[in-house]
């Protein structure tokens, strides 16, 4: 795994697990009065970090990585909260997870169809599509392929599965089923309206993420 340290000289910690294929350059306009610490490529599971110079800690965790925290949480400190957004921790199950006609196209990406990819799959608009390709992953497919490979591998062994608070749910999401999301969740999710698989066009501040979330998470 590949993490980044966002010190805005804070005694707080945002951990921000994100999703398939991204990096930590395609969340660069994102902000906070929080450090935030990035994590991505789940290739490899593998990190070191010291969480003990902070007080709190909030955990967010996108897509893939709402599996991916699951198979992590023995290494996470006690958070105030853990928000999923557009994930599920039962990544390859045909209802929950991504269904096997997606991950194929994942596995058909390459430099002649990944614009398509995104406008059909990851936004709602054109003015959505530019914003994410001013702030698109740098990763290669390579590289995308095999965190995919090992993540199928993972699900397909993995009991360890993370319960969180709530999740953010896009009613456009063509990755996870919106329904079926709704589904897991029950009543513990916030629905987008006219939102697609990635939602960091809306939210490009973390705090703004947690505001929804009763003060009681935060007491």
């Amino acid at each position: 795994m590949k993490i980044k340290l966002i010190n805005n000289t804070s005694n707080e910690l945002i951990i921000f697990l994100s999703g398939w294929g991204c990096d930590d350059i395609q969340f660069k306009n994102m902000k906070s009065s929080k450090n935030v610490l990035i994590c991505w490529d789940y290739s490899n599971l593998d990190f070191n970090f010291d969480f003990s110079v902070y007080e709190k800690y909030y955990l967010i965790a996108y897509s893939a990585g709402v599996f991916t925290a699951g198979l992590i949480q023995d290494k996470l400190p006690e958070t105030l909260c853990k928000i999923a957004i557009n994930g599920n921790p039962l990544f390859t199950d045909e209802y929950f997870g991504i269904p096997d006609n997606i991950r194929k196209v994942f596995k058909n990406l390459n430099l002649d169809n990944y614009i398509d990819f995104r406008k059909n799959y990851l936004v709602i608009d054109d003015e959505e599509l530019k914003y994410f390709n001013e702030n698109s992953s740098q990763r290669s497919f390579e590289s995308c392929f095999e965190e995919l490979e090992k993540l199928e591998e993972l699900s397909k062994k993995n009991n360890n599965i993370m319960n969180f608070d709530c999740a953010i749910l896009s009613d456009n999401d063509k990755i996870f089923i919106p329904d079926h999301q709704k589904e897991y969740f029950k009543g513990k999710y916030k629905l987008l309206k006219n939102s697609a698989h990635n939602v960091f066009y809306h939210y490009r501040n973390f705090d703004h993420i947690l505001n929804f979330l009763p003060q009681s998470h935060f007491s």
